[in-house]
């Protein structure tokens, strides 16, 4: 399944991000990176929506997603996620974020609610594991590890406190990540400060557990806990920890202890690996033979994509190097499980990646994919920080920085659609132009004829779902729905096959409410029709718009749009292999000014273009914006379309009715503002393919009052309901009442 990429929702304005009090250790890039968090309202599959088509993914369906501020208003970022499965086999996420601990049910992953919140120290990290009905939650803000009583969230949905673990006294308070081994009922705590590992018996008291032992050879980041039962350590209760010393720094790799006696632990093996610079995380193959590591700083080191390492552990004393594979991506890896024969990473700006360890276990091919930060797949610590793929309905969730909680279902494409004829330019505003798709079903499968569905957004900005009707041999047709007259509506096609999958036709439409256009002008910007890259009062020192062929940076686009040609208008262009700052707008504005355009005379002239924009990166990411403006008297005065702000990394379509915003005259003019109004952030704009068009509308009926193209007893209908008020809408002749003589004019022009 391909959910399209790079489209923005309409968010709610992200709140400034606070300095966080706590580091897990010196120099950690996740305080380093920080940036605002995405704000806005909970998406669920059930309800509808658009929100799927924000982020790039294949083999991943999105169900539910849950931005921060949904989880606790306070929340500045997300961090880890764990799950807990009740007695009664309902299903809940478990997410960390800045402020506390929420619990958000998934039982229907498509349709998941918050249950419970709590709070705790504040923290950039957090970290949870579940025994029984019991969670126990850490962070680096300190105050030892809470305790939360999950036994009543399938009744009141609630979670209550039942203490809190400070021991051994004089110790750290701060914990970095938890581990629970099941079997043996233990608790581990890793980090925080310098410490290795604490160790506590949840099986006694799980409220109050006691403080059984500790193993501090080195720092240890993070830790796996495995109890052999069956082969040559049968009985042994062992832990595999990545760490080294100074913070993890010195030394770094896989250490494997003998935890079974938890007053003195024994180190059995160690190992490390080529490139080896922060040995963070790892998980165990379903066979015990193999260990996966991500390390977190590798990938500014000896390579430049993400490397998952590969460890032979069938012999606890002497593991081995065995290899690393990559996808090619540049994204930091962070946290890995695997389950099956599946390894799901989340590797922060590429979102979580699934590899098939049936394939191969020391070289497995990427098969599915979901990226949680649509802008950028650069080596920086943003985007997804944890999966939690164990729930018993397959349900998989994701924990992101920015974000919040992702709730996923792995799927092969339920459906893949095939478009019968062309897509329309125009279609009818009256609501009788047709589109045919072909639906045809995954291989052992049959598609649900009552969900195969149009979605489109029109003029009103609501998606509107429209059932198609089977035209027998897999094809199914969809009625475009009435609207305005110059209306740009996009849609897509949605189907569902018996056991329930859903797929989306990965390609995006759009289409223009109207009979046809007339076409005005289009300037693909190959040469110079007279637009002016800069003008007087301008003020800023960089990134001029310039006429150019883009040289491509993680914030510029290497090439323009245009199908056939080369150049765009761009803010500044560097040197190939430059820095991403090196021809960005700094220290105000910069514009781009078009020449004057004779619209006098045309209907509905309408006026497109291609944008690029970003302002993604540095410190005061996302504080700017773009603004896209117009003007009727050459310039005397301004009315703006549009104020940019979305961060795509795409060339961006946009269309926009003259006479929403002047009257057409013969000195139109539009301009581009770049602008630098805050320190610290790396911002360039691109325009290409401007294009000037006329549409041609119906004519207008006398009487036709629902604009559906005939006069007929559902307009009689709307002026006998409106009968002895002012309604301008009913009133046709204008003289302020709807009465008779109304009734006369559309008689008059009754079509029946």
């Amino acid at each position: 399944m391909q959910i399209r990429p790079k489209h923005t929702l309409a968010l709610l304005a992200a709140a400034a991000m606070v300095v966080l009090p706590s580091f897990a250790h010196e120099g950690d890039g996740k305080a380093r990176d920080r940036q605002k968090p995405v704000y806005g309202p909970v998406y669920r599959e059930s309800e509808g929506g658009v929100a799927g088509g924000t982020f790039a993914a294949s083999g991943v369906a999105l169900k539910s997603w849950f931005p921060l501020n949904t989880l606790d208003v306070a929340s500045t970022s997300g961090n880890s996620c764990w799950g807990y499965i009740s007695p009664a086999g309902r299903e809940y996420a478990i997410i960390g974020i800045s402020s506390g601990t929420a619990w958000v049910e998934v039982t229907d992953p498509a349709n998941a609610q918050l249950r419970a919140f709590r709070t705790g120290p504040t923290s950039l990290w957090r970290d949870m594991r579940v025994f029984g009905n019991i969670c126990y939650c850490a962070s680096e803000g300190g105050s030892g590890v809470q305790i939360f009583d999950m036994s009543q969230l399938d009744a009141t949905g609630t979670v209550s406190v039942l203490g809190t673990i400070n021991t051994p006294t004089g110790t750290n308070a701060a914990t970095h990540t938890l581990a629970i081994d099941t079997v043996s009922g233990t608790l581990f705590r890793a980090g925080g400060g310098s410490n290795g590992l604490r160790m506590y018996d949840v099986n006694t008291t799980p409220g109050n557990p006691p403080y059984v032992g500790a193993w501090s050879s080195v720092y240890v980041h993070e830790m796996t806990p495995k109890t052999y039962t069956t082969g040559v350590y049968a009985g042994k209760q062992i832990a595999f920890c990545c760490g080294g010393g100074n913070g993890g720094n010195v030394n770094t790799g896989l250490y494997i202890v003998d935890v079974t006696n938890k007053a003195a632990p024994v180190q059995l093996g160690f190992v490390t690996y080529p490139g080896a610079r922060y040995c963070h995380q790892g998980w165990l193959s379903a066979d015990l033979k193999y260990f996966y590591i991500n390390d977190e700083l590798d990938e500014g080191n000896t390579t430049t994509t993400t490397d998952t390492i590969v460890i032979d552990v069938q012999t606890l004393a002497t593991p081995t190097y065995v290899g690393k594979f990559t996808n090619g991506n540049v994204a930091i890896g962070h946290n890995l499980f695997t389950v099956g024969n599946l390894l799901l990473e989340a590797n922060y700006r590429s979102g979580m990646r699934v590899f098939d360890l049936g394939a191969s276990v020391t070289n497995p091919p990427e098969v599915a994919y979901f990226d949680t930060y649509p802008s950028s797949d650069a080596p920086n610590f943003n985007g997804l920080w944890n999966v939690w793929p164990y729930f018993p309905s397959g349900t998989i969730i994701g924990s992101d920085l920015e974000r919040g909680l992702f709730v996923w279902r792995l799927q092969v494409d339920a459906a893949n659609f095939e478009l019968v004829g062309t897509a329309p330019t125009f279609v009818s505003p009256v609501g009788t132009s047709t589109i045919d798709m072909r639906v045809l079903a995954s291989s052992g499968h049959t598609i649900n004829p009552s969900t195969v569905k149009m979605n489109i957004t029109g003029s009103n900005g609501a998606n509107v779902a429209v059932p198609m009707s089977s035209l027998g041999s897999n094809i199914y047709r969809a009625i475009f729905p009435s609207d305005a007259c110059t209306t740009l509506a996009s849609y897509t096609f949605t189907a569902s096959n018996n056991v329930g999958d859903t797929s989306t036709d990965p390609t995006s439409r759009s289409t223009t409410y109207a009979l046809g256009s007339t076409e005005v002008l289009l300037d693909t910007f190959e040469t110079n029709l007279g637009w002016t890259g800069g003008i007087t009062g301008d003020t800023a020192t960089s990134g001029q718009w310039v006429r150019a062929d883009p040289v491509g940076t993680t914030a510029q686009p290497e090439d323009d749009h245009t199908a056939v040609g080369t150049l765009c208008w761009i803010t500044g262009n560097g040197a190939v292999g430059g820095t991403v700052g090196v021809a960005d707008v700094d220290g105000g504005t910069t514009t781009l000014l078009s020449p004057a355009l004779n619209l006098a005379g045309f209907s509905e002239p309408m006026i497109s273009y291609h944008r690029w924009y970003s302002n993604n990166q540095g410190a005061s990411a996302g504080l700017d914006t773009m603004p896209v403006e117009i003007s009727g008297n050459n310039g005397v005065t301004w009315v703006q379309m549009e104020l940019v702000a979305e961060n795509a990394g795409a060339w961006v379509r946009k269309a926009f009715r003259v006479r929403d915003y002047i009257t057409p005259t013969t000195q139109v003019r539009v301009r581009f503002i770049a602008r630098d109004l805050d320190s610290g952030s790396v911002i360039e704009a691109g325009v290409d393919d401007f294009h000037v068009y006329n549409l041609q509308c119906p004519a207008i009926l006398l009487g036709d009052l629902n604009g559906d193209g005939v006069v007929n007893a559902a307009d009689l209908t709307i002026m006998l309901n409106a009968w002895g008020s002012s309604n301008a809408a009913a009133d046709i002749n204008g003289n302020g009442v709807v009465g008779a003589e109304d009734i006369s004019m559309l008689l008059n022009g009754w079509t029946g």
